[in-house]
């Protein structure tokens, strides 16, 4: 603590003899949540005791010194939110800026290139808070076209954080001021190399204790078009993840864009071998990731189209992914007057080739190199595969329709990840889900001759899913309806497939004003995978009412 405080008073003093400054300010945000839970024998939803969470943000800011704090609470946490549990001060950080240079001492966020070596972030939803508690120094400006970034410090994990030491170093080049001035493509590279110390405590293995791992990436654009590509190679760390072997890990990860004027389309390609990074070997699920990998599926957010989503997969994945836009103009044949836009999206993973190792009897065998793998060469067995096709077309002024198509393979006899009836095993599923949306605005109100008119909408969904595998089939219907500042909604998801066919529905009312937000909601929701870019987390059965408040200041 006297060595932040040391540094924090230097941090002052630089800033109150600048004279480039802005004046203080101080905001913040905070968001609270209080949600029952009664039994319901229909959906396998238990009796809980009532849950409360919540967070509150400070900002204060003062010239170019920023000091911040979270405060957490967790009461009651549900499964997957226990260790959450209790409440506190969980972040806190002095930042100082200037025009050369960026020092944050505590609590801070970071990423490098795709994350594909390094990335914390936090995500209530997903119940993620992996920052690092430390000191980091960044150049704000550029020196000749090259940033640097170091940073060093241990990952939080709940209330505490790992005893491992993790530094990092990360530099950006922006070719174009550096060498190449006269080129009319744009050229940046990045290189970064993340370590981490962990003791071996091991009784059974010799465990590296020194963990490498180096990136090196190059992103070029000319005109519409541009090219990523970003490869990882990271030191063999026998963990939880991988079962303790003993093999270094590699990842690839290359994108293509092109755009004009209504048309667009991005490619995707993706090798992932072994890359579990983890601040201790023996974490598993969400818990001290110090990388991500970044998915190659589309990101659902229609109810029935989140049934069965893709998890990354650290061990081993070999994936591809393509998403154009198009745009038919307005005042055609197709178009008519307002135009029509289409996406299509297709995606598919695969597992890696492996083969037997020298030094094993079986793959993935725990004291050994685990297995041999050709980099160009898809496994046996697809994981994922979805296509999308989405049409939005506007009818007229007051009417917006969408319409989807889904076809999705999910291979849960390999990934496990949903839950399955008694004496019922893991399957691959096949199934297709038929979506369709209609945004209606409706005619001003007024609830008096002197009040002022208020604003309102109308959107519905009707969405169906198909498949012989699992559940069974579902079906969905949703009506929303927005008053000026009121909003409420009805929906229910029925599992017409199940045998005790259950039905989830629910209701809300809510009110937005400003920055604040407080909605109330009663209603049952279906256990399974909740997940926001590849990373998942198992939510359990629930009957009950929901209070949420949201509001920045």
């Amino acid at each position: 603590m006297k060595k932040y405080f040391s540094i924090s008073c230097l941090l002052i003093t630089l800033n109150l003899t600048s004279q480039n400054y802005q004046e203080h300010n101080f905001n913040g945000n905070t968001q609270l949540n209080y949600q029952t839970f009664q039994e319901d024998l229909t959906i396998s939803a238990e009796e809980r005791p009532s849950y409360t969470s919540g967070y509150t943000n400070l900002l204060y800011n003062y010239k170019m010194l920023t000091i911040g704090t979270r405060v957490e609470l967790y009461n009651n946490a549900i499964p997957g939110l226990y260790d959450y549990e209790g409440y506190g001060i969980s972040n806190k950080f002095v930042q100082f800026q200037n025009n050369l240079v960026d020092i944050t001492i505590g609590n801070f966020y970071e990423e490098f290139g795709s994350g594909l070596i390094f990335r914390t972030y936090s995500d209530p939803n997903l119940g993620i808070d992996n920052s690092i508690n430390g000191l980091r120094l960044k150049t704000t400006s550029s020196l000749d076209g090259i940033h640097f970034t170091a940073l060093i410090g241990k990952q939080k994990s709940y209330w505490e954080y790992s005893e491992s030491l993790i530094r990092a170093l990360n530099i950006n080049i922006n070719l174009n001021d550096f060498l190449l001035k006269k080129w009319t493509s744009k050229i940046n590279i990045g290189t970064s190399f993340v370590t981490k110390k962990e003791n071996d405590e091991d009784p059974l293995y010799i465990l590296p204790e020194n963990i490498g791992a180096f990136n090196g990436r190059i992103n070029i654009t000319k005109g519409n078009t541009s090219l990523n590509l970003d490869y990882a190679y990271k030191i063999n760390d026998p963990s939880a993840d991988n079962n303790y072997i003993y093999k270094n890990g590699n990842g690839l990860i290359l994108t293509g864009n092109y755009s004009k004027k209504g048309f667009g389309v991005a490619l995707g390609l993706k090798r992932i071998q072994n890359m579990g990074f983890r601040s201790e070997r023996n974490a598993i699920l969400q818990d001290l990731n110090i990388n991500y990998i970044t998915p190659f599926t589309k990101q659902q957010s229609y109810s029935l189209a989140t049934i069965y989503p893709y998890s990354s997969q650290a061990n081993g994945e070999m994936g591809s992914q393509i998403d154009i836009y198009y745009t038919i103009p307005k005042k055609s044949k197709l178009g008519g007057k307002y135009g029509m836009q289409i996406n299509l999206n297709f995606s598919n993973v695969f597992n890696i080739n492996k083969t037997i190792g020298k030094d094993s009897q079986l793959i993935d065998e725990s004291g050994t190199i685990g297995y041999n793998s050709n980099f160009f060469v898809l496994g046996e067995d697809k994981l994922f595969q979805e296509l999308n096709i989405e049409i939005s077309k506007k009818i007229n002024r007051n009417l917006k329709m969408i319409g989807t198509y889904i076809n999705l393979i999910n291979n849960d006899k390999i990934l496990k990840s949903q839950a399955i009836l008694e004496n019922a095993q893991h399957e691959i599923i096949h199934a297709n889900i038929t979506i369709l949306e209609a945004i209606i605005k409706l005619p001003s109100l007024k609830l008096s001759a002197s009040s002022k008119s208020m604003r309102s909408s109308m959107r519905t969904e009707i969405q169906h899913l198909t498949t012989q595998n699992h559940f069974g089939n579902w079906a969905m219907g949703l009506f929303e309806y927005k008053l000026s500042k009121w909003f409420f909604s009805l929906q229910d998801l029925y599992n017409y497939g199940h045998p005790e066919k259950p039905h989830f529905y629910s209701s809300s009312i809510g009110y937005n004003r400003g920055a604040n937000r407080v909605a109330l909601t009663y209603g049952k929701q279906r256990a399974g995978l909740f997940c926001v870019g590849g990373v998942c987390r198992e939510v359990p059965a629930s009957n009950g009412f929901t209070i949420s408040l949201t509001s920045s200041f």
